[in-house]
């Protein structure tokens, strides 16, 4: 699978029923699970059939119940609770069959879509936290592995174990961090305890960003949504981590509780270079809350995720068992 559309591949086995035609993906985790991001990209997808053409997907919000594991497909129920003139909106659940052969309930999620209003009253945005560099100034994901092993900010082992845990988006997108990125200078928290051009910020205060875009050609608004809500889901999750150059594999648990993806604009081109920003606003109760907001090449802002997620400390043995190495 190297494409988004054969990855997120869905086929239809009763009317608002559909089967994965290949098993979940993993990335960004150590254990037998599918990427969140890979969840909420099938939800969308879904919800989007047979919604009338002049229907734009704003809103998909849902709750994951449990992971989905990467040895079997996941089945996607959907039901229609409600079609007005200008509104529709759907229930969307995820299941997956377990080893005792009953299904469980991996997410759930309300996909609502909006008819393609004829004017707008007011048109605006906010605009990225800082001032980022250009697509053509920023750096690609193998050019600054090259340099942060060169300059030995870290060794060919660690860039190999980055590579394990993520390859996966780089087969899927062509992205660029931003020379300011925190994402980008630590190579997403692996170059643990890197100072950043961002030290003197509080940790709210901080922002990471990239340029990307999808490498397949995406064409119906359902393709552009989907691809979207697959990568806009990436890295939010340890988000707060890598804003104070720590890896994921630092925290005992770190994954995705809830979600919020807005569609800020009826029409969007993921073919396109969009820029992407991650920021986190609070945690406590070993949760966190953080959104990953993205902008067109002319600064509009055009779509937004926020997710509450688990970050919990890793266990007691084994931060007492790092202190003595």
């Amino acid at each position: 699978m190297s494409t988004l559309k054969e990855i997120l591949a869905l086929e239809q086995v009763e009317p608002n029923r559909f089967q994965g035609k290949f098993n979940p993906p993993r990335m960004g985790n150590v254990l037998p699970i599918a990427f969140g991001g890979y969840a909420i990209g099938v939800a969308t997808q879904a919800a989007c059939f047979d919604i009338p053409e002049n229907f734009r997907l704003y809103a998909i919000n849902g709750n994951f119940l449990g992971p989905a594991y990467t040895d079997r497909p996941v089945v996607v129920n959907t039901k229609v609770y409600r079609t007005t003139k200008t509104f529709i909106t759907k229930l969307v659940e995820i299941l997956q069959k377990q080893d005792d052969g009953k299904d469980r309930v991996c997410l759930v999620a309300l996909a609502d879509f909006h008819v393609v209003e004829s004017e707008s009253f007011m048109v605006y945005s906010a605009p990225p936290s800082m001032k980022y560099s250009s697509v053509e100034e920023s750096w690609t994901p193998a050019d600054r592995k090259k340099t942060m092993v060169k300059e030995k900010i870290l060794t060919q082992a660690e860039v190999d174990t980055h590579d394990k845990i993520f390859s996966l988006m780089g087969n899927l997108i062509d992205m660029r961090f931003t020379p300011q990125s925190i994402h980008g200078q630590t190579l997403q928290g692996f170059a643990k305890g890197y100072k950043t051009t961002q030290e003197h910020l509080s940790l709210t205060e901080r922002s990471s960003s990239d340029w990307l875009r999808v490498r397949e050609k995406v064409t119906t608004h359902s393709e552009n949504v989907t691809d979207l809500a697959f990568l806009l889901d990436a890295s939010i999750s340890f988000t707060p981590l890598v804003l104070q150059s720590m890896p994921l594999t630092e925290s005992g648990a770190c994954s995705t509780l809830d979600f919020s993806l807005r569609f800020l604009t009826p029409e969007i081109n993921a073919n396109d270079f969009h820029l992407r920003e991650w920021k986190t606003y609070a945690g406590d109760a070993a949760r966190t809350f953080s959104e990953a907001r993205l902008w067109d090449s002319k600064g509009k802002m055009v779509a937004s995720m926020t997710q509450t997620c688990i970050l919990r400390p890793p266990p007691k043995k084994a931060a007492a068992k790092k202190s003595k190495l």
